[in-house]
């Protein structure tokens, strides 16, 4: 209490004092010098004095009092475990459970609705329900068939109540379809080397008939050469 002498000086001691909390030593008023983090540190434990001036001498006993970080919404839900992997058995009635999701929230629970969390289905609501407040994930429709599809990608989300979206938690889906694709794929590509094999002999089916006419045309000239020989060497017996 400053009495008004101008001889009280007041000191701060305790945790954050002088890094994060400097008190006036005229006034005794008692301010951060830095945003504070809930998450980080939720209380600080102070004490604080008032003493003489010159002498620093106590003037009075010392005040402890504690400084309570209030918290804000400031952290998005997040899943536990990502990506989830479940199964279902096949023809399976309505409402099976097939496994819970947790998402956790850094936030105070118990001020406000910050650490608060809904959970939302944003893809597989055709085949899937959940529990908003447990993250149950339930089956919505009858008689599940493996040979008509065997595997589902299930999106999940956790919002808390103060409007921050999570991360989404999903299930990986199946690759047999893919498979087929690339296994079909790849017979077009042998049916591709196929028909260029296919080309190239009859490529060489026609280069051995152009091959062929060469020589029968050159044993016509010859022959034509032979018999104009032979005429020759008749009118010369003449």
């Amino acid at each position: 209490m400053d009495r008004g002498d101008g001889r009280t000086k007041y000191l701060l001691r305790g945790e954050g004092a002088g890094s994060v909390f400097v008190i006036d030593e005229k006034t005794g008023n008692i301010h951060v010098t830095k945003p504070l983090d809930r998450e980080e540190k939720d209380e600080y434990r102070l004490i604080a004095t008032a003493t003489d001036w010159q002498t620093d001498r106590a003037l009075e006993p010392s005040s402890t009092f504690i400084i309570r970080v209030q918290d804000i919404n400031d952290n998005p839900p997040l899943f536990e475990e990502e990506p989830y992997s479940a199964t279902v058995p096949e023809m399976a009635n309505i409402g099976t459970s097939i496994i819970q999701v947790t998402a956790t929230d850094a936030d105070d629970p118990t001020y406000g609705n910050s650490a608060r969390l809904v959970y939302t289905l944003v893809q597989g609501k055709q085949f899937f329900s959940v529990d908003p407040q447990t993250g149950i994930l339930r089956t919505a429709v009858p008689d599940m068939d493996r040979e008509t599809q065997d595997q589902y990608l299930v999106v999940l989300q956790a919002k808390d109540m103060g409007g921050h979206l999570g991360g989404e938690g999903e299930r990986g889906r199946g690759g047999e379809k893919r498979g087929e694709e690339e296994r079909g794929g790849e017979g077009r590509r042998e049916g591709g080397r196929g028909g260029e094999r296919r080309g190239e002999e009859g490529r060489g089916e026609r280069r051995g008939e152009e091959r062929r006419e060469e020589e029968r045309g050159e044993e016509g000239r010859g022959e034509r050469r032979g018999e104009r020989g032979d005429e020759g060497r008749g009118g010369e017996g003449r």
